[in-house]
């Protein structure tokens, strides 16, 4: 008699599965398989980032507009401006240094892929590898610039240019505002080879 009624409890519960809709089920099946479940792989992890946009997100993500659609720039970029955070010991860092490296200078041994500026930017004269889809840096501390703008645009440039193609490297956890601060120091020294 245990076993009949076991059987139809079962029975029931597959019924009710069968009838949830897709989204539910799955949202099912995987805290089922929460406990047990292995590690997202890279791809998997992006897909997911992907469906989960913002609105400034899936605006910039449109390929047939100029202008985020529905988004008023200024709103957009005091939006933005509010996700940034600024360090404690102010946005101009103490360790040259380590901006340096972080900026990327390969003769430096700088192989970092955190900054990795030298993909996209020009910096010291005398490293001819550089890349041309963001301006030249050659010269950045002698323009005039404020670095708190500089650090602006480091952490998140949608700030101050709505889409740009520029990685939002604090906004996305790529760098901690300190680094962030410490590569202000480098573009901004008189001392740095960019400013040479």
């Amino acid at each position: 008699m245990k076993k009949i009624a076991l059987v139809g409890v079962v029975a029931g519960l597959g019924l009710l599965v069968a009838c949830q809709p897709a989204a539910q089920q799955a949202k099912a099946e995987s805290k089922k398989e929460g406990s047990t479940a292995k590690k997202l792989s890279k791809h998997e992890k992006f897909k997911i980032a992907l469906s989960n946009q913002d609105k400034f997100q899936k605006a910039c993500s449109n390929p047939v507009q100029l202008v985020p659609e529905g988004i008023d720039i200024e709103t957009f970029k005091k939006e933005m401006l509010k996700t940034v955070k600024f360090p404690e010991g102010g946005v101009v860092g103490k360790n040259v240094a380590r901006g340096e490296k972080l900026f990327g200078d390969p003769k430096k041994g700088g192989k970092s892929r955190r900054g990795n500026c030298y993909a996209c930017h020009c910096g010291d004269p005398n490293i001819i590898a550089c890349g041309n889809i963001g301006p030249s840096l050659r010269g950045y501390g002698k323009r005039g610039i404020d670095p708190k703008d500089t650090y602006i645009r480091i952490y998140n440039s949608w700030a101050i240019n709505p889409c740009s193609v520029m990685p939002r490297l604090g906004y996305h956890g790529v760098l901690k505002p300190e680094e962030i601060a410490d590569i202000v120091a480098y573009m901004h020294d008189p001392n740095s080879p960019l400013n040479k």
